[in-house]
């Protein structure tokens, strides 16, 4: 029951739990940064259009969440694209798993695949929130070969980079005649290397970043969002960005 939820708190719609489930859906929306974040990274962080195709599977063994992103894929001098796996294997019977995860952005003239292992807890609770917290150790594979020391020496932004927290909590419920979705979720960055802070933009040692998500269930399996995108020392940039993303979806 409560891996059936994890994919109910991921696809934001509103099913009755079962033994098993599993979604496929389609995402397509624009990216409003905030001017502050604009100033900073140029067209990076502007008004950017994006697409994102999600799967998911749970069953009594676990769980398995993916996603497929292109961003500015009007521009192929600013197009990236991201791949995230997330997979949490049960440990017995209990609310606590093994977990993994695999996340790899793209853009022109950089890469980063951040890798993490650990482990989680995720349930579901009688008042029918549901709750997510993840720790694991953090490997980075980058490539940031445009960036280099005065003495020319290449940066080492490679191989462990400290560690990772994960919280997350999900909420379906009914207003004015009408099915909505509220969703959190907040990751946590630290004991990073100097290198990777420096080619990364981070600065800092400790960043976080999180979103807040309310979708409202159209009908059928199409629904809409409005995001609330945030960050701190983290996302490429020290201090603070944030930015509103607006959505829609369809479940297949």
């Amino acid at each position: 029951m409560k891996k059936t939820a994890l994919i109910v708190g991921l696809v934001g719609a509103i099913v009755v739990p079962t033994a098993s489930a599993s979604m496929l859906a389609i995402e397509a929306g624009v990216m409003d940064w905030s001017d502050s974040t604009e100033a900073y990274f140029g067209e990076g962080k502007s008004e950017n259009e994006f697409v994102t195709i999600k799967g998911a599977t749970g069953s009594a063994f676990g769980d398995v969440y993916a996603h497929f992103k292109l961003e500015d894929f009007t521009d192929s001098d600013m197009m990236g694209s991201e791949i995230n796996i997330v997979g949490q294997i049960n440990i017995g019977d209990s609310d606590f798993n093994w977990y993994g995860q695999v996340f790899s952005k793209q853009k022109p003239v950089w890469s980063e695949t951040n890798t993490l292992l650990g482990f989680s807890h995720d349930k579901t609770w009688d008042n029918g929130w549901y709750t997510q917290v993840a720790v694991a150790g953090h490997i980075v594979t980058s490539d940031y070969n445009h960036f280099s020391k005065p003495s020319g020496e290449k940066f080492d932004a490679n191989g462990f980079n400290g560690g990772y927290a994960y919280l997350a909590v999900n909420k379906s419920f009914s207003a004015l005649s009408q099915d909505f979705t509220f969703g959190w979720w907040q990751e946590h960055y630290f004991g990073r290397g100097d290198d990777y802070l420096v080619v990364s933009g981070d600065v800092e040692d400790h960043g976080f970043n999180g979103q807040a998500t309310l979708r409202w269930h159209v009908a059928g399996g199409l629904s809409a969002a409005i995001q609330y995108r945030y960050a701190q020392n983290n996302l490429g940039k020290e201090g603070w960005q944030n930015a509103m993303f607006y959505s829609m979806q369809y479940n297949f």
